[in-house]
């Protein structure tokens, strides 16, 4: 992979050079350039990589794909949420400086796209990070180039007004900002700065805006070496947190103001694969956790107590059975049965099945090197309903729904 700058930023000295040559294409600072590829929206089947029609539940087929052209900005399609009601998706560009909203019909296909592009009343200059409040009236975004984090109100259509910018400064660390989530309650939002190698904490008010921020930052007790993603327990008492070039994961206590404590840090080692440690994502019971090493072309899978604390990793790696090269994302089915995840480099996204341990089975890898689908496959989100799965191509710039398999039987 080679690197260059994006267009307008600066190119300084970049830590990446430690790393493996494949760095995360989302480290703006030294970030891959690739020719957007403008065409129509497609629609045809796609098979796992073996060539076979899998029809298990949790298989994917059928995917609608949406390019970046005149009605779509997807150049650099990086993540994407469905608002809490499923009726809304909204899509960040990261090389486009955008934010997009679409309606979302009953069969998961995408119409309506309204643009939000970089300018005097937005700041989505290399928009990476989003998220939605729980009762989904106010959408929380990060601006990895523009160092800053967003706030909008959200219209019942799903359009988006009234943005607050709240910049890097004296008050605030958002140098690089990039992984953002809200407690359970609503009230308290995390952000990272990826270029601060920081963690802060905010309090939310009614109108979802923000202050009392408090930073914690990568010095002893903590680790936070290029902070990157960020999530919290699904009874909000636990939060958790990678560092990619820490190559470690933490977890913090939450105190009921939102403040963070106690810090464990899991560190990339024979026991652990964290080696540039990217997502981090629970199970919807909050038993198990699951975490992706980009560098280590790896998934993993522990187990968590009640006091959140890990343990009996499993480690995925990359290989005949496993399509992992430069895994991203992760995201688990509503039941907990079926488990999603990305491969940037391998071009790829894998379902596996889910045992009540947390432990993974029966992986299908669909892989698409000749198309846009899967080019650089990055984030993936799943419709409540769990019927619908959309899946982002940082590379490719494009969008892909697919439908899921159910098992009838149930």
């Amino acid at each position: 992979m080679i690197f260059s700058a994006k267009p307008s930023a600066a190119t300084p000295s970049t830590d990446f050079s430690a790393k493996r040559v494949k760095a995360p294409w989302s480290c703006w600072r030294g970030v891959c350039i690739f020719v957007a590829k403008l065409a129509v929206t497609s629609l045809c089947v796609l098979q796992p990589a073996s060539g076979e029609v899998v029809d298990e539940p949790g298989s994917l087929i059928d995917p609608v794909t949406y390019h970046n052209g005149k009605i779509h900005e997807l150049n650099g399609a990086s993540g994407a949420v469905l608002s809490p009601d499923g009726q809304h998706l909204y899509v960040m560009a990261y090389f486009g400086d955008a934010l997009s909203v679409y309606d979302v019909a009953s069969d998961g296909t995408l119409s309506n796209p309204r643009i939000y592009g970089d300018g005097n009343t937005h700041e989505l200059d290399g928009a990476f990070g989003v998220a939605l409040s729980p009762d989904g009236q106010h959408l929380y975004v990060t601006a990895a180039l523009g160092n800053a984090l967003s706030v909008y109100d959200v219209g019942s259509d799903g359009a988006l007004s009234n943005p607050r910018i709240y910049r890097d400064g004296d008050t605030h660390e958002l140098n690089g900002a990039m992984g953002v989530a809200l407690s359970p309650d609503g009230q308290h939002l995390y952000v990272t700065a990826f270029l601060g190698n920081a963690l802060s904490v905010y309090d939310v008010a009614s109108d979802g805006s923000l202050s009392n921020p408090r930073i914690y930052r990568s010095s002893n007790p903590h680790d936070l070496f290029r902070a990157l993603d960020v999530i919290l327990s699904p009874d909000g008492q636990h939060l958790y947190v990678t560092a990619f070039l820490g190559d470690a994961l933490s977890v913090y206590d939450v105190a009921s103001d939102g403040a963070l404590s106690n810090p464990r840090i899991y560190r990339s080692d024979n026991t652990h694969e964290l080696d540039g440690a990217w997502v981090v994502t629970l199970s919807p019971d909050g038993q198990h956790l699951y975490v992706t090493a980009y560098d280590g072309d790896a998934l993993s899978v522990y187990d968590v107590a009640s006091d959140g604390a890990l343990s009996n990793p499993r480690i995925y790696r990359d290989g005949n059975t496993h399509e992992l090269n430069g895994a991203l994302d992760v995201t688990l089915s509503r039941d907990g049965r079926h488990v999603y995840v990305t491969a940037f480099v391998g071009n790829a996204l894998s379902v596996y099945d889910v045992a009540s341990n947390g432990a993974l089975s029966n992986p299908r890898i669909y892989q698409d090197s000749n198309s846009s689908k899967l080019n650089g496959a990055i984030s993936v989100a799943l419709s409540l309903d769990g019927q619908h799965l959309y899946v982002t191509a940082g590379k490719g710039h494009a969008l892909s729904v697919y439908q899921v398999i159910h098992d009838t039987s149930r």
